[in-house]
C-alpha cells in the first residue's frame, strides 16, 4: 500500500490551478522561473510564433515601389503529453504517532478526511511539493530514453520518473551546435575535461551468434562470410539503438569499439557470450571514463564573458530586463566566490547592486546587469544520471543565456477536463488521491538563446 493523500473532495478547471497549481509557483519551479512562460490552458499541439525585426525599409527616394524584405516569421510546435500522478494515505499509519490524537475515532480512524485539519493541511503540503518538484524536474530533465541507473550505469530498464516527453534539455541538445544553422541554438563549449569512455570487442569465431551485454540489453551478433562483414552488420543493426542510450558503435576488421557519445557519462563493462556456433570475443578497456572536473577560478565569469559577447545579435539586442543567465548550482558558486574575491581586492564592481539585485523579494547575482539565476539541476543530475561514486555526471555545468519567455510550459490545469480529486475508498480503508493532465516543453526560437555545456 502506498500512503500519502487525504480528504474527500474535487476540484476542476481553474478552481483546480488555482487551488493545487497556482501555490506551486515559487521556488524553484518552472512555473515561476525568470524566462520560462507558462502557457496553462494548452489540449493539444500548439504553434508557438516567433516575429523577426524589420529593418532597412528607409532608403533614398526612388520612383515607384521598391520594397525591403519582410519579417522572418518561425513557427516551432509545442506538444502536450498525457500525465496522471496517484498516491493514497492509510490515516492508521499515524497509530501511536504525535499524530494519533488528530484521527478520527472507532471505524473512521483509517480516514483522514475526518482527522483534524492540521493533518489533512500537511498531507496536502507534502504531495503538493511533490508536484512541484516533479514539474520542475521534468520540465528540464525529461528523457524519452532515459533508462534507470543502478552503481553509476543504465540498466536498460525505461526510466518512469523521466520518460514521459523530452524535457528543456533534450530539445537543447538536438538543436544546438558550435557552428549553428539558421534554425539551431548557438553552443559554447563548457570545458571540464572530461574524456569518453571506450571500450573493445574483439570477436573471434567462424561460425553462429554471440550475444553482446551492454549495460543490461544484450545485442546479437550473427556470424556472415567473415569477421570484417559480420561485424559491419551488428553496426547497421545496432548503432541506432545504441545510440538512443548514448553509445556510438563501430566496426574495425574484428572489433567493435564501443564509445560513449557523451564525455564523462560512463557504460559498464561490456561482455561478449557465445549462443550458437563458437562466436565469442573478449573486450578491453580502451579509454576510462574521465568524469568532469572541478570548475577552475573565476571559469563561470570567463563563460558568461563568451556568452555575452559572442551570442546571436538578436539576443545580445535585448534590453538586459528582457534577458536572463539560468546556471546550475556549481557554476552559481563558481560565480559567486569570484565576485566575493573582489571584495577585498581592486573591486571588479562599485557596489553591491553591481553583482546583484532583488528581484520579487529574492536576491540574484547578476551580470552585467542581467540575472543570474540557480536552477540546481546538478541535484538531479546527481541522484538519478549515470555516474561513478564520488564522481561528477556528464554535463553537470550548463548554462542557458535566454530572452523572458522563450522557453515554454505547456499544461492544461486550467481545463475544465482536468480534475484534482481526493477520496476515501472503504473497502480499502485508505485516502485516495489522483489528478490528470497535459504537460509539455519547447522554446520559441533558437536566436533568442544560447547554451553552455561541455560539447
Amino acid at each position: 500500500m502506498a500512503n500519502f493523500i487525504t480528504t474527500s473532495i474535487t476540484w476542476e478547471g481553474k478552481t483546480n490551478f488555482d487551488k493545487l497549481l497556482k501555490p506551486l509557483f515559487i521556488g524553484k519551479s518552472p512555473f515561476e522561473t525568470k524566462g520560462v512562460r507558462i502557457m496553462p490552458n494548452v489540449q493539444s499541439k500548439q504553434k508557438l510564433n516567433y516575429w523577426g525585426a524589420v529593418t532597412k525599409v528607409l532608403k533614398a527616394y526612388v520612383k515607384g515601389f521598391n520594397p525591403a524584405s519582410g519579417s522572418t516569421y518561425t513557427q516551432r510546435d509545442i506538444d502536450v503529453y498525457q500525465m496522471k500522478a496517484e498516491m493514497s494515505q492509510d490515516g492508521n499509519e499515524f497509530w501511536q504517532t504525535v499524530y494519533e490524537q488528530l484521527l478520527a475515532k472507532g471505524i473512521d480512524w483509517n480516514d483522514i478526511s475526518k482527522a483534524s485539519g492540521e493533518l489533512q493541511a500537511t498531507i496536502v503540503e507534502i504531495f503538493s511539493n511533490a508536484l512541484k518538484s516533479d514539474t520542475y524536474r521534468q520540465f528540464w530533465l525529461n528523457d524519452t530514453n532515459k533508462e534507470t541507473v543502478v552503481s553509476g550505469v543504465q540498466t536498460g530498464i525505461a526510466d518512469v520518473d523521466y520518460n514521459a516527453y523530452q524535457g528543456m534539455w533534450q530539445i537543447i541538445f538536438a538543436n544546438a551546435a558550435s557552428s549553428p544553422s539558421a534554425l539551431q541554438i548557438k553552443a559554447f563549449d563548457y570545458d571540464a575535461s572530461a574524456v569518453a569512455q571506450v571500450q573493445t570487442a574483439s570477436i573471434t569465431g567462424t561460425s553462429g551468434t554471440a550475444n553482446v551485454l551492454v549495460d543490461g540489453i544484450n545485442y546479437l551478433s550473427t556470424f556472415n562470410t567473415s569477421l570484417t562483414i559480420s561485424n559491419t552488420d551488428f553496426v547497421t543493426l545496432h548503432a541506432a539503438a545504441l545510440l538512443l542510450r548514448n553509445i556510438v558503435v563501430t566496426a574495425s576488421v574484428a572489433d567493435l569499439i564501443f564509445t560513449s557519445n557523451i564525455p564523462g557519462s560512463p557504460f559498464g563493462v561490456i561482455t561478449v557470450t557465445n549462443a550458437t556456433g563458437d562466436l565469442a570475443g573478449t573486450v578491453a578497456a580502451t579509454t576510462a571514463n574521465t568524469a568532469p572536473i572541478a570548475l577552475t577560478a573565476d571559469q563561470t565569469l570567463g563563460q558568461l564573458k563568451t556568452m555575452y559577447r559572442d551570442s546571436s545579435a538578436a539576443l545580445r539586442s535585448l534590453p538586459k530586463k528582457d534577458k536572463v543567465f539560468q546556471v546550475d548550482g556549481y557554476s552559481y558558486e563558481n560565480l559567486l566566490t569570484t565576485y566575493e574575491g573582489f571584495k577585498t581586492s581592486t573591486p571588479l564592481f562599485s557596489s553591491e547592486l553591481g553583482r546583484s539585485q532583488m528581484i520579487d523579494g529574492v536576491e540574484f547575482l547578476t551580470f552585467r546587469g542581467i540575472p543570474v539565476i540557480n536552477l540546481d539541476w546538478e541535484n538531479d543530475l546527481n541522484a538519478d544520471f549515470p555516474h561513478a561514486t564520488g564522481e561528477l555526471p556528464a554535463r553537470v555545468y550548463r548554462i542557458i543565456y535566454v530572452a523572458l519567455q522563450n522557453e515554454v510550459l505547456s499544461m492544461d490545469a486550467m481545463s475544465e477536463f482536468t480534475k484534482f480529486e481526493f477520496w476515501y475508498n472503504k473497502d480499502e480503508q485508505e485516502n485516495r488521491y489522483r489528478i490528470q493532465l497535459k504537460t509539455g516543453a519547447n522554446y520559441v526560437h533558437n536566436e533568442l538563446m544560447s547554451v553552455s555545456y561541455e560539447l
